[in-house]
């Protein structure tokens, strides 16, 4: 084979083919989706966030493949100009490779946007890029299309270096123009805030508050995919939650407690900022809550208040970086060990669009590659002591001359729901689903076309999972309590729960089923020994007023929880009470910034619940939807449409939601948050509530 370029250009031809011709056409063939999550101004710090990822794998190869192949020609006794020439043409056949499959992938891309379907199977288009890779490094033709390709590839690649230069403009403190705009909670002006400028509303509570020295330490314990109907805790017939029945019974027990969303993204961003997903337009997987919302976070009040705060987060995409949070905790601890991701949240504290970025295929096929390489793990990701032994060290050395507020996030029961011996087997014998291969669920109505048996086993291997993580919880709390003291707040709850129902597996979708929204919520008050169970439907973004209200600090006037520290003293109380709206909602497939017109949106009110679903929804074997309506507290497995026999209340419902979307659905622009509108009061249809 001819030497017809240096050592070191045909080293570079791999990376260039990555990062001048496979980056920007995927990226090119992604804008679409982008531009559902982001603004446009953010595809550049996106693209850069890419192309750095990529870069930190294609030099280091560059580098060592110029180094093996120089020395490779340096040697002039065989078999050293043999093994150079191979060397040369397997860089040459993977440069081809790289070319002809993104190629393949963007032609894909391109017809299906218009509904059609190239005729080539995955297996089928890398035997193609394989043999058009052997053929460019094969014959002089194939190498001279090479050579011609190499100016366009480095030049595109010249391009994404110089992109590099938005990623310091577009960190977390320095947001897009339309976001930059939207104010934080203390500079609101009074008309959105509801009272004088630069004050929050008060605490809406009648408890009385601790003062300043008296402070009580606070514990915030989340479990991912945690359903409250395979607890039983809340009445479960399998024993999944015999611990934290137990320590239950020295605090307040929610009965009903709803998830303001139905996947991780917008669950933790509500807890964390007190507001509900429509608010702070966290609706897609990679996103982040808005610039405000962050500002008026409940760990940026507490650590503005003086609090030491630290979390430990063993799901990326529920930590505090990657939820635009980090900077207000002042220890951190991320992802999970032994798992290798990029959308990892220790990462985003640095590249903020990562988890993004990884959506593209160059990086998916990295990751995928990654992966055959690592052993079997058999799903220790899930151990929760990844999170909470870290979480116990910190709590055991932090200085505690100020209160301490802690979060943590543990991954279990998320999937793959396989856990270790003695738990592995305990409501199912049988040897099917027995590892993190067998156990990863059916998403949405895929579960539909699975075998009874099939949901069966991994209804399951869930419930083994909730037991294993429910025996870690015990210690981890008493442990809490001997390093705290008894002037601690404890709460526990879940970010959204799970489905083995309605042929709806898994969650995320417009699935707003009591599985998967339904979550616990137990929270135990300082020097409390006598539990209570609470029965009035309370919500995810009561959380924050909730801790506010404890730790004696006014919430910012944009969050829409209600402290619950008088709740149960309101619902135990005789007489009716009046009935509360509750709302859960997904907007995974509308433009986040954009008016809410498609997606699913339930709300609770009193016994009755209504799942709405709006606009063109696209999931794979998604049946006719139209709006279903039940009655939970005589069917909490929601087994009988009420829709057709009980329109007037369906019509009532509607125009509960059809308010809220008045006021809260409209595409986001600068400027204030809207000011709240009582509940019951209508919100007219205008031209100008509808752009908010």
């Amino acid at each position: 084979m001819r030497n017809d370029l240096r050592a070191w250009r045909v080293a570079a031809l791999p990376g260039l083919a990555v990062l001048g011709v496979a980056l920007p056409l995927t990226f090119a063939s992604h804008c679409d989706q982008f531009l559902y999550d982001f603004h446009a101004l953010d595809l550049v710090p996106l693209y850069a966030t890419a192309w750095v990822v990529l870069a930190a794998v294609a030099i280091p190869f560059w580098i060592l493949a110029t180094a093996g192949l120089m020395g490779l020609e340096a040697v002039r006794r065989p078999p050293g100009p043999l093994l150079a020439r191979v060397l040369r043409a397997i860089l040459l056949a993977l440069t081809g490779v790289i070319v002809v499959a993104t190629l393949i992938r963007c032609l894909r891309a391109y017809v299906g946007t218009f509904g059609g379907e190239v005729p080539l199977s995955g297996d089928a288009a890398l035997v193609l890029a394989l043999v058009a890779g052997a053929i460019a490094a094969a014959t002089q033709a194939g190498r001279t299309a090479l050579r011609a390709l190499t100016p366009i590839a480095a030049v595109c690649t010249v391009a994404g270096l110089l992109s590099l230069a938005s990623l310091p403009i577009f960190g977390w403190h320095h947001e897009t123009a339309m976001e930059a705009s939207l104010p934080d909670a203390s500079g609101a002006p009074a008309a959105a805030r509801g009272t004088a400028s630069g004050q929050a509303l008060p605490v809406r509570t009648s408890a009385a508050l601790p003062g300043i020295a008296s402070r009580p330490n606070i514990v915030l314990l989340s479990i991912d995919a945690l359903s409250a109907p395979h607890m039983s805790l809340y009445g479960y017939a399998r024993p999944t939650t015999p611990e934290l029945q137990q320590f239950a019974l020295g605090a307040m027990v929610f009965d009903r407690a709803y998830a303001n969303g139905n996947f991780t993204t917008p669950g933790i961003a509500t807890i964390l900022t007190g507001t509900l997903p429509w608010t702070h337009r966290a609706l897609q997987l990679p996103v982040w809550p808005l610039t405000y919302t962050r500002q008026s976070s409940l760990p940026a009040i507490l650590e503005r208040a003086g609090y030491r705060t630290g979390y430990v987060s063993t799901n990326a995409i529920a930590g505090a970086a990657k939820q635009g949070v980090g900077g207000y905790f002042q220890f951190a601890r991320t992802d999970r060990t032994g798992h290798v991701t990029l959308c990892a949240d220790g990462l985003s504290k640095y590249l903020r669009y990562v988890c993004a970025a990884e959506e593209l295929p160059p990086l998916e096929e990295m990751e995928g590659i990654a992966a055959r390489f690592r052993t079997a793990n058999d799903n220790l990701e899930h151990d929760p002591r990844l999170a909470l032994d870290p979480a116990l060290h910190w709590l055991a050395t932090a200085d505690h001359s100020k209160p301490i507020f802690l979060w943590v996030h543990l991954f279990p029961p998320h999937s793959p729901y396989a856990v270790p011996k003695p738990w592995l087997g305990r409501f199912d014998a049988s040897e099917q689903g027995r590892n993190a291969g067998s156990t990863q669920p059916s998403w949405a109505w895929i579960e539909s076309r699975l075998p009874p048996r099939r949901v069966a086993t991994l209804e399951a291997r869930y419930d083994e999972a909730v037991a294993y993580v429910d025996s870690s919880t015990a210690p981890f709390l008493q442990q809490v309590q001997k390093f705290l003291g008894p002037n601690t707040v404890i709460v526990v709850t879940a970010d959204h729960g799970e489905s083995f129902a309605h042929g709806y597996g898994a969650h995320t979708g417009p699935g707003l089923y009591d599985e998967i929204i339904h979550i616990p919520l137990i929270i135990k008050l300082p020097g409390e020994t006598v539990g209570q169970r609470c029965a009035v439907p309370v919500e995810q973004a009561d959380i924050a007023p909730t801790l506010a209200a404890l730790a004696g600090i006014p919430p910012p006037a944009d969050w829409e929880g209600h402290s619950l520290l008088d709740a149960c003293a309101r619902s135990n109380t005789d007489g009716p009470q009046p009935d509360r709206a509750i709302f859960s909602m997904n907007f995974e497939q509308n433009p986040r910034f954009a008016a809410l017109k498609t997606g699913s949106i339930a709300v609770i009110r009193g016994r009755w619940k209504l799942i709405h679903y709006m606009g063109v929804l696209h999931y794979p074997y998604m049946p006719p939807l139209h709006d279903e309506l039940y009655d939970v507290v005589a069917d909490p497995g929601e087994r009988v449409n009420l829709a057709a026999p009980q329109s007037a209340k369906v019509q009532e419902l509607r125009a509960l939601i059809d308010a809220a979307l008045a006021q809260h659905g409209g595409r986001v622009i600068p400027g204030p948050p809207p000011q709240p509108v009582q509940e019951g009061a209508t919100v007219p249809q205008t031209a100008d509530n509808i752009a908010r």
